[in-house]
């Protein structure tokens, strides 16, 4: 039996401390029941037995256990509205333990001496009484079953074997059906419990899937507005964010929204990987936020684009300049990654709303026409909306719709600007310059349509069309000139480029060696490995290669070492004023050294004066072009030239 206990005991230990908090409350309910029937019961009882039994066991027991039934009531209903921690609970539920086993052994001895005294037919109905009772009370401790077992034991053992061994047959049957009953309840109470148990930790795991599955909305909640690289907000958190301010429509709301492209972003991604790419992209977002916040929100919006919302009132212009400044000044300070300083910069578009939006679209894309308007304008800088900026944007659609129907015709020409040999006057090459005539008769020149051939990925295409074109113009020229093509940085992406110029020039019969190409070093920087392997490929064949506006790059004496150039251009902004600015001269000057040390020919650009001509040749600079040895004219302008004056001096070199 002591066995028994300790096993049964042991199914009553709480697994948890939830499991625990929810047996506590349903004995706070059940207990304060069970003692009121426990009292009524012993009242009862006392009643029953006065007549028959001493004053002592009719009055004195019913008096001290009513004391203690209603000192334990009184303690477990204050309990109702005390917050019991998990070490509380599990003293109060000892405790009821050792209360049950001392009133049980208590009622069940009253019982059985109220049994022994009592006439035989009393017998019955006090045995009904205690075994009633016990009952009752084992229903109200389900939820503790260690207490409802010591209930059965030690309230109603002592009376069922006095029916047991009680002469009177009706009695041994009264004492059998107890024990049956008896056996019933303890079934019962362990089914019960086990039920309990079971319900509650099903509940118990119920919850706790559904706080891992509202854990798990928060994660995916987050990673669906949250950038995976940065960990700034995305583009649809923008779009939630704009689509919130726009319904409030206040009277005061004044949103400002940043629209942020890196520049020179690409180079690095190119030169250094894309692991160092995403590094940089990483540092810019932690700049940024630091920024931006707590005055406004950062996003990234994919690739090297970036956004920033500032909500401000009414008056809040002011503000929105003070950060556009900074934005473009912070940005544009170098950034340490893996041991190298990168130095890129930011082009900013900002429109408002309301005033110069009143939709999400229109907000958007306003930006974006700044931006774009910013990029246009020099890069590392800001532009704030304005109506004429979506006038010229609209302008330029048209622009590109001709020129793409224009690509594959002879809309676009060759035009030819002479370089002329300093010191003999006589013209050496040209420089091809395209002239795009529209189909109203205006001429565009390709300051204005390059860079859109460019971005719509056509500059390859014109390049070699221009090419042919020139093969065909100047196989009639002295065998002497050369002819100077531009090539753009965007053509370097091309694998095949050096195959596709052979191409041609083999195709028209015309001699490598009287092509020279003009190369940026912005086309060296953005992908210096293509470049170098199209450069020597090239030069291979012949082909001379002049570094185009030397001076105005970052990188221009490591590219004079590593390429393999035959000739310097001097940017016109060093040449315009050499005559009269004394840092240009110097500049001019040491420019002319080097090369001379290199073993690289020179040619000024943007020659216009007389007096520029002189400083240059007394420089030592060998040719030159500008509006003083002549502008571009077309091919049969240089025919007409060289059937005049032959391939000697240039009549329009003295005009001044």
């Amino acid at each position: 039996m002591v066995a028994l206990l300790s096993a049964l005991r042991s199914r009553g230990v709480p697994a948890s401390d939830e499991f625990l908090l929810e047996q506590y409350g349903a004995l706070r309910r059940q207990i304060p029941l069970m003692y009121a029937l426990m009292f009524i019961n012993v009242l009862f009882l006392g009643i029953e037995t006065f007549r028959d039994v001493p004053w002592g066991m009719s009055f004195g027991v019913p008096i001290l256990l009513s004391l203690a039934i209603i000192g334990r009531a009184v303690l477990w209903l204050r309990r109702r509205s005390v917050l019991a921690t998990p070490q509380a609970i599990r003293r109060y539920l000892r405790g009821t333990i050792v209360t049950a086993g001392v009133l049980s052994i208590i009622f069940g001895a009253w019982g059985s001496l109220l049994f022994s005294e009592a006439e035989p037919i009393r017998s019955v109905s006090i045995a009904l009484y205690v075994f009633v009772g016990a009952i009752s009370c084992c229903f109200c401790l389900q939820a503790l079953p260690v207490a409802g077992y010591l209930v059965l034991l030690f309230g109603v053992m002592p009376v069922t074997v006095r029916l047991f061994v009680a002469a009177d047959w009706s009695l041994f049957s009264v004492g059998a059906n107890f024990l049956i009953v008896a056996l019933l309840i303890l079934r019962t109470l362990s089914t019960n419990y086990a039920s309990f148990r079971q319900v509650l930790e099903s509940r118990t795991s119920m919850l706790a899937e559904q706080e891992r599955a509202r854990a798990a909305e928060l994660v995916a909640q987050d990673l669906a507005y949250r950038d995976p690289l940065t960990g700034l907000a995305n583009r649809r958190a923008l779009i939630e964010h704009l689509d919130t301010v726009l319904e409030r429509r206040g009277s005061r709301t004044q949103l400002y929204l940043f629209l942020l492209d890196l520049d020179r972003f690409k180079g690095v991604n190119d030169a250094y990987g894309h692991g160092a790419g995403d590094r940089l992209l990483e540092a810019v977002a932690t700049r940024l936020g630091a920024l931006v916040e707590p005055a406004g929100q950062a996003y990234r919006l994919g690739g090297d684009e970036f956004a920033v919302t500032l909500d401000l009132g009414g008056n809040g212009h002011g503000l929105a300049i003070a950060m556009a400044d900074r934005l473009v000044s912070d940005l544009a300070a170098p950034f340490a990654i893996d041991r190298f300083s990168h130095h890129i910069s930011a082009s900013i578009g900002i429109s408002r709303f309301p005033s110069d939006a009143s939709s999400r679209e229109a907000l958007i894309q306003h930006a974006d026409i700044a931006m774009y308007d910013a990029k246009r304008m020099g890069r590392s800088r800001y532009r704030f909306f304005e109506r004429s900026m979506r006038d010229a944007l609209a302008a330029r659609a048209v622009l590109e719709s001709e020129m793409r129907a224009d690509v594959g015709t002879d809309a676009f020409r060759p035009y030819y600007q002479p370089i002329v040999n300093l010191a003999s006057g006589r013209i050496v090459g040209f420089e091809m310059l395209a002239r795009w005539t529209r189909a109203d008769g205006t001429t565009v020149l390709p300051g204005d349509f390059i860079p859109i051939v460019e971005e719509c990925g056509l500059i390859g295409e014109l390049m070699l069309k221009l090419l042919s074109q020139v093969c065909v113009d100047a196989r009639s020229w002295p065998s002497e000139l050369t002819i100077a093509i531009n090539v753009s940085p965007i053509q370097f992406r091309d694998r095949w480029l050096s195959e596709k110029i052979l191409a041609v020039l083999a195709q028209q019969g015309f001699p490598a060696r009287r092509i020279s190409l003009e190369i940026t070093e912005n086309a060296l920087i953005s992908d210096p490995a293509a470049a170098q392997r199209s450069i020597e490929s090239l030069k291979n064949q012949g082909i001379s290669l002049a570094l185009d506006d030397f001076g105005t790059g970052f990188s221009s004496i490591q590219h004079l070492r590593m390429m393999p150039f035959d000739k310097l251009k001097i940017d016109r902004s060093f040449v315009v004023n050499v005559d009269t600015d004394e840092a240009a001269y110097r500049m001019v000057s040491a420019i002319i050294r080097l090369a001379e040390s290199l073993r690289l020919s020179v040619v000024a650009e943007g020659v216009e004066t007389t007096s520029v001509r002189d400083t240059l040749h007394a420089l030592g600079c060998r040719e030159a072009q500008g509006y003083l040895m002549g502008r571009p004219m077309s091919a049969q302008d240089v025919g007409a030239i060289f059937a005049v004056d032959g391939p000697g001096r240039f009549r329009g070199y003295n005009r001044g």
